[in-house]
């Protein structure tokens, strides 16, 4: 039986938004920085459509294509063979809504203690905050931001955003 995603019925309060809702594959590192070299502080990184993303010194978020779920854990576990590392599929932790870059100006700031200023918030880059409370990661791309969220809150945050569109 396929999985159902968290905003499944939602589709059309997204496109209302011009978002969208993703469910990527996410894979959680944790294994020490030096066996495997990635991303700086808050940024993130793109190679061969897999994207990894800094959560703090020792963790990493790999994300993808769900096709490529089995794919990603089986090269990871191959690339850390040996090492003290962890390697989770947290996938069905969280979902994630992408908002266009104007949407998500207007929006993000009016949750979030975070300098999303244009002028600060570059593409490339990452940051785990809270948002309207709820704990989100925050991914910034050329013309969106995608918001990482667990996926038992993403209908409340959702509502929280229409409630700060108007």
């Amino acid at each position: 039986m396929p999985e159902r995603s968290p905003l499944s019925d939602r589709t059309t309060d997204l496109e209302l938004l011009g978002g969208s809702e993703l469910s990527p594959a996410q894979i959680d590192v944790r294994v020490s920085p030096e066996d495997l070299p990635g991303p700086q502080a808050n940024t993130w990184s793109s190679d061969a459509g897999l994207e990894t993303l800094w959560l703090g010194p020792d963790q990493r978020l790999a994300v993808g294509p769900a096709s490529r779920c089995e794919e990603m854990l089986r090269d990871l576990k191959t690339a850390l063979e040996g090492k003290h590392a962890s390697i989770v599929d947290v996938s069905s932790m969280r979902t994630v809504i992408e908002v266009p870059e104007d949407v998500a100006a207007q929006m993000l700031p009016a949750g979030c203690g975070l300098d999303l200023d244009p002028v600060a918030w570059l593409p490339g880059m990452c940051a785990q905050t809270l948002l309207a409370k709820v704990p989100v990661l925050l991914q910034r791309r050329n013309g969106s931001t995608r918001v990482f969220v667990r996926a038992s809150f993403s209908q409340w945050l959702l509502d929280w955003m229409f409630a700060v569109r108007g």
